[in-house]
């Protein structure tokens, strides 16, 4: 009986040592993973690289999504841009041996389906992988806030959400009563009879900027739509991405088919002013977008709104350089039809 009890005892006294060992590993884990420094980042996505960059990750890029070295303010950033990779595409899927190969503490996804084991993969590699989805305001700065976390960047992002809901605040004070709210109509990335479905984020933009979105039961991305659905909706302000191939006002204008929309006729045809990026896409700088909007939709009520100086704000304060330093210029003649 004794030598049972021994056994016992020195077992109990094995398990209570062990136990003691697990905890403190974990504890020494747990302030091993706090000190991880995040020095190298891949992006896969445009969101994803518009939101490092406004969270001060530009000299930790070392690769980005396909196409995304032609991005201006990337190029104004990032001072090695020819050093950048680039790694694939939410279209194409992402090179997942290139991006190892880069050595990343953090890669940052487009939005992944249940069956994409991208996301698995990489993290058996022991890369940190956040995956965003910024289809409304709302999970744009959920996202702004768990990539800033990932980075270390924290009180970053919460002063780039801080602005983000102050401005929305400001417009959302000063937008007419619903019974004078004006429609609009977004020509979007395949021209002037193409739009933004009510799931897309350019739909959360003109509901921001006090607009209503004539288009706001399409389902799906960018939808093609007819000349007989644009006049039966009967929009009173057009607006068009900077990226729509014959959006500009003067060639509306020109178009004979659209001769009796309201918006022709009453001159209020607009695109987004910037020629360093669109302003519409679900990352930071879509705040200015939605300033621009709402200008469009009520010159009088935001008359305050003077976006060059909002422009310069914005770029020195979340990258460090002035709208205007970095190239920018905006065309703000909106309606005009030279």
């Amino acid at each position: 009986m004794k030598k049972i009890l021994s056994v016992l005892i020195v077992a109990m006294l094995a398990m209570g040592i062990l136990g003691g060992c697990g905890k403190e590993v974990a504890v020494d884990q747990n302030v091993n993973e706090e000190q991880i420094e995040v020095n190298r980042i891949v992006t896969t996505y445009k969101p994803a690289t518009g939101i490092v960059l406004a969270l001060g990750g530009a000299d930790h890029l070392v690769g980005v999504q396909d196409g995304g070295l032609k991005d201006k303010t990337l190029n104004q950033l990032v001072d090695n841009i020819d050093g950048l990779a680039q790694v694939g595409s939410k279209k194409q899927g992402v090179n997942i041996e290139t991006i190892i190969s880069l050595d990343p503490d953090l890669v940052v996804m487009y939005p992944v389906k249940d069956d994409d084991m991208t996301v698995k993969r990489l993290e058996e590699q022991g890369i940190k992988v956040v995956s965003i989805s910024p289809e409304s305001i709302k999970d744009l700065e959920k996202d702004i806030l768990e990539v800033g976390k990932a980075m270390g960047e924290d009180e970053k992002a919460n002063e780039l959400v801080s602005y983000y809901d102050e401005k929305i605040e400001m417009i959302k004070k000063n937008i007419p009563e619903d019974g004078s709210r004006k429609t609009i109509y977004l020509a979007g990335a395949r021209g002037v009879l193409s739009t933004s479905s009510g799931t897309f984020f350019q739909h959360h933009m003109m509901e921001a900027a006090g607009g209503l979105d004539v288009a706001s039961e399409l389902k799906g991305g960018w939808n093609e739509i007819s000349v007989e659905q644009l006049m039966n909706w009967n929009p009173d302000v057009i607006a068009s991405v900077k990226y729509c191939p014959d959006g500009k006002p003067e060639e509306i204008y020109a178009n004979d088919k659209l001769s009796n929309l309201n918006a022709i006729k009453e001159k209020q045809v607009y695109q987004m002013p910037s020629n360093i990026g669109p302003w519409d896409m679900p990352e930071p700088k879509s705040i200015l977008g939605i300033m621009w909007m709402s200008k469009a939709l009520y010159p009088e009520a935001f008359e305050s709104i003077d976006l060059e100086k909002e422009a310069n704000y914005f770029h020195e304060k979340f990258y460090g350089v002035s709208y205007d330093e970095l190239g920018g210029v905006l065309d703000v003649r909106g309606n005009t039809q030279e």
